[in-house]
C-alpha cells in the first residue's frame, strides 16, 4: 500500500537579514570571469581558485595582496585552439568549450591535482602546489571529471587504502554520448606508467545500482569510501515516482569479482537518508543539495542541506549523521530485496544473508565466490534509513544550497547559502551531556552582490570565501558585531558580550577569565541581567519600532505580557514590536524575553505629551511652524554672536599647560 499525507506545516520566518561587507575582495577582470572553484589549503595558506582558463593561488588571509609571489601564483590552462575549434563547430558554445577547473585536490607531497574540462576532452594535471608549474605531462582522462558544468559530479582523490597503495580518484559521474550512463567510479591504478589493476565501476544497466543519480558529495573514511547522492527510488516505483537521497559505501581494496563482477565494486551497498520532521506522519525532505563533514573525537559527522521536491510548496532543512550509525547500519542491518519485477520490496531473512555479506571488506574480492557475488548483485538496498534527527533548521518557501561547517571547541557552526535572497544563514550546533543536542540560529547574513554565486569555502575559526560571476569575497566568520543581544553573542562560539559596554566582540582568550565578560553559552543565563537596555524618546501621535531578533520570544510591557497583535502594537516578523499611534500611556518598560523568561533587549519608552503634542488641524500646523521659526531665528542670532565672539579672540594665544585644570604648577588653587 502507498503512503499518501497532506501536509500544512508553518515554518518559523527568519529574522532580517545583516548585510555583509567583505574584508577582501580578488578579481582579475578583463575578460577573466566565473570563478566556479575553490579549494582551501590551510597547510599552505593558500586559497586556491578555478576560473575560465586559470587557476590561482591567493594568500588565503588577504586574497587581495597579489605584490610577491610567495603570495599569489596565476596559472594559464586554456585548451588546444584546434580542439576548441572542433568542439565548438559540434553546436557547444565558445564559453563551454573554454577550458573549466572541474576538479582540485592537494596531495600530501606537495602536488596539486586539477582536473579540468579543456574543450569538453576533460584533462588531469600535475602541478607544483606552489610555483603551479608542471610535475607531470597533462593527460587526458574519462570518467574522472565532468566536461559539463551544469551536471551533478563529484569525485575525491584517495592517496592511502587502495590496493598496492596506489593513489586514485573515486568519482561519481556521468558518460556516454548523450551522459545516459551513471556511475561510480575508480580508473585504473597505473605504477612506473603500467596498469597493475583494472578500473572498477558499478552497475550502469541496472537501476537497481543507481537510479538517475544526482551526486552531491564523497569522502573517505578509514577502509571505505562514501558517496551522497538524491536519485529516482527503486523501492517506491509501484507506488509512483518519487526521489530519495542516499549515501553508499564502498571499500577502498576491492578488486571485483573474479567471474560474476567482473571490474565491478563487490562491496557496494546503499541505505536511504532520513531528514523528516518527526509526527505521526513524518514531513520528509528528500532532495540532498550539499554534505560536509566534520571529524570530531569518537564519531564523524556528515551535515547536509535537504529540500522536498520541487512544486509550489518547497522547504528545506538541515540534518546531520553520524558516520557510527552509518556503518552499524551497512555491518548489520537488514537488507531490502525486491523478488520479482512487479512485486513490492520486502526485507530479506536475516538467515538468507551469506557469510560474505555484502558491503564488508576482504583482502581480495576475486577470491568470493559466485555465489555470494550473485547475492551481493541484487541486494545492494539496506531495509533501515540512517537517522538525521531532528532538522537542525527548516524553513519554507526556499531552498538552501551549499553547506558548511566549522568546528569550535565542541561545538559546530553552520553556514548555509540560501540562493533565492543571496544569504547565509548562520548556526551554531551542539551536544550538551548526556544525548541533548541544541542548536541556535544566531543570524542571517545578506550578501552584498547580485551575481550568481558558483561556491563557498571556509579557513576554519578565520574566513569564509565566496566566489561568483566576478569575484571572489573574503568575509570573517564571527562578525560578532551584528549581534545587538547578549544572549545571542555568547552563544556564538566566536564571540563575548562585554557587559559595560552592551556590546559584542570577536571572542579572546583572555575573555573567559575575565571580569565583565559574557563568553560562552554556560554563561549566558548572566545575559538576563545585562540586557541591552535602550532609551527612546517619541511624542504622541509617533510610532516607536523595538527590534527583537530571536527565534522564540515574548514581549512584555512593564512586566505585564503584551497582547498582539492589536490596532496599536504590531509584532514584525524578525521578533520585533512596532508601537502606533503612541499615547502617553504607553510610557514604560518593553523588554523582549526568550523561550525560558531570560530578557534578550529592554526599551524604556517616553512619550512626551507635557512639551509637544502632535498637531491635528492646519491651524495647529501653522502655529507649530511660527514657533520652530522664532526658534530658529533665535538660533541664528546666536550663532551670528558667537562667531563674532570667535574672530575678535582668534588671536589670543592658548592657555599654558600648566594653566590647564584651574592650577597653577605650584599646585595653588586659582
Amino acid at each position: 500500500m502507498c503512503p499518501v499525507a497532506v501536509w500544512l506545516i508553518l515554518f518559523a520566518t527568519l529574522g532580517r537579514a545583516a548585510v555583509l561587507q567583505p574584508d577582501n575582495i580578488f578579481s582579475v577582470g578583463a575578460g577573466i570571469n566565473e570563478y566556479r572553484k575553490l579549494l582551501v589549503d590551510a597547510k599552505s595558506a593558500s586559497l586556491y581558485v578555478g576560473a575560465r582558463d586559470h587557476i590561482f593561488r591567493l594568500w588565503i588571509y588577504n586574497i587581495n595582496d597579489t605584490s610577491s609571489e610567495s603570495l599569489y601564483t596565476v596559472r594559464e590552462l586554456k585548451a588546444d585552439p584546434e580542439e576548441a575549434a572542433e568542439c565548438e563547430r559540434s553546436g557547444n558554445t565558445v564559453s563551454e568549450c573554454a577550458s573549466w577547473l572541474r576538479l582540485l585536490f592537494v596531495q600530501s607531497d606537495g602536488s596539486l591535482l586539477a582536473c579540468t574540462s579543456q574543450a569538453m576532452r576533460p584533462h588531469i594535471a600535475k602541478l607544483d602546489a606552489l610555483t603551479m608549474r608542471d610535475r607531470e605531462t597533462p593527460q587526458s582522462v574519462i570518467g574522472v571529471c565532468s566536461p559539463h558544468h551544469h551536471i551533478n559530479t563529484t569525485a575525491v582523490f584517495v592517496e592511502f587504502g587502495n590496493p598496492d597503495g596506489l593513489p586514485t580518484i573515486y568519482s561519481g559521474i556521468r558518460t556516454g554520448l548523450s551522459l545516459e550512463n551513471h556511475l561510480i567510479y575508480r580508473p585504473p591504478l597505473v605504477f612506473n606508467n603500467k596498469e597493475v589493476h583494472s578500473s572498477m565501476r558499478t552497475i550502469y544497466t541496472d537501476s537497481k545500482w543507481l537510479n538517475e543519480p544526482q551526486f552531491v558529495g564523497s569522502f573517505a573514511v578509514d577502509q571505505y569510501v562514501y558517496f551522497f547522492f538524491r536519485e529516482i527510488a527503486v523501492e517506491f516505483e509501484n507506488c509512483g515516482r518519487a526521489v530519495y537521497s542516499r549515501v553508499a559505501r564502498i571499500c577502498k581494496n576491492d578488486l571485483g569479482g573474479k567471474n560474476v563482477l567482473r571490474q565491478v565494486f563487490t562491496s557496494y551497498v546503499k541505505a536511504r537518508l532520513n531528514c523528516s520532521i518527526s509526527s505521526q506522519f513524518p514531513f520528509y525532505f528528500d532532495h540532498i543539495q550539499s554534505v560536509y563533514k566534520v571529524d570530531s573525537e569518537s564519531d564523524t559527522f556528515f551535515y547536509a542541506s535537504f529540500s522536498t521536491a520541487e512544486s509550489p510548496f518547497i522547504a528545506s532543512a538541515v540534518c546531520h549523521f553520524s558516520l557510527n550509525n552509518i556503518n552499524r547500519l551497512f555491518d548489520n542491518g537488514l537488507f531490502s530485496e525486491q523478488p520479482s519485477v512487479t512485486s513490492a520490496w520486502i526485507q530479506t531473512p536475516p538467515e538468507q544473508v551469506p557469510n560474505s555479506r555484502p558491503g564488508q571488506c576482504v583482502s581480495d574480492s576475486r577470491q568470493t565466490s559466485d555465489a555470494d557475488l550473485h547475492f551481493a548483485k541484487s541486494h545492494l538496498l539496506m531495509a533501515d534509513s540512517v537517522p538525521g534527527g531532528e532538522p537542525i533548521i527548516y524553513q519554507r518557501d526556499v531552498q538552501f544550497s551549499n553547506i558548511l561547517v566549522d568546528k569550535i571547541d565542541n561545538k559546530h557552526v553552520v553556514f548555509v547559502y540560501v540562493p533565492s535572497r543571496a544569504e547565509v544563514l548562520k548556526i551554531v550546533h551542539w551536544r550538551e551531556s548526556g544525548s541533548s543536542v541544541k542548536s541556535v540560529h544566531l543570524v542571517t547574513l545578506k550578501l552584498p552582490y547580485p551575481e550568481k554565486v558558483f561556491d563557498l569555502a571556509i579557513l576554519g575559526n578565520e574566513y569564509l570565501f565566496v566566489s561568483d560571476e566576478n569575484r571572489v569575497s573574503q568575509y570573517r566568520v564571527s562578525q560578532c558585531e551584528m549581534h545587538v543581544d547578549c544572549r545571542r553573542c555568547a552563544f556564538d562560539p566566536y564571540c563575548s558580550w562585554n557587559i559595560a559596554r552592551g556590546m559584542c566582540f570577536t571572542k579572546e582568550a583572555i575573555h573567559s577569565t575575565a571580569v565583565g565578560w559574557v563568553s560562552d553559552a554556560n554563561s549566558a543565563d548572566r545575559c538576563s541581567s545585562q540586557a541591552k537596555a535602550s532609551t527612546v524618546k517619541i511624542y504622541p501621535g509617533d510610532a516607536a519600532h523595538f527590534r527583537c531578533e530571536s527565534d522564540a520570544i515574548s514581549w512584555t510591557f512593564d512586566k505585564h505580557p503584551v497582547s498582539t497583535p492589536s490596532e496599536r502594537l504590531i509584532p514584525t516578523v524578525s521578533g520585533g514590536l512596532i508601537v502606533m499611534n503612541a499615547s502617553v500611556a504607553d510610557s514604560g518598560t518593553y523588554r523582549c524575553q526568550g523561550a525560558d523568561g531570560s530578557v534578550i533587549v529592554e526599551y524604556r519608552l517616553t512619550v512626551d505629551g507635557e512639551n509637544c503634542a502632535q498637531p491635528r488641524t492646519l491651524d495647529q500646523f501653522r502655529s507649530v511652524q511660527r514657533d520652530w521659526c522664532r526658534k530658529y531665528d533665535n538660533y541664528k542670532e546666536s550663532l551670528s554672536k558667537w562667531q563674532a565672539w570667535h574672530e575678535r579672540n582668534s588671536h589670543c594665544p592658548r592657555v599654558p599647560e600648566q594653566f590647564k585644570g584651574g592650577k597653577l604648577s605650584n599646585n595653588i588653587v586659582i
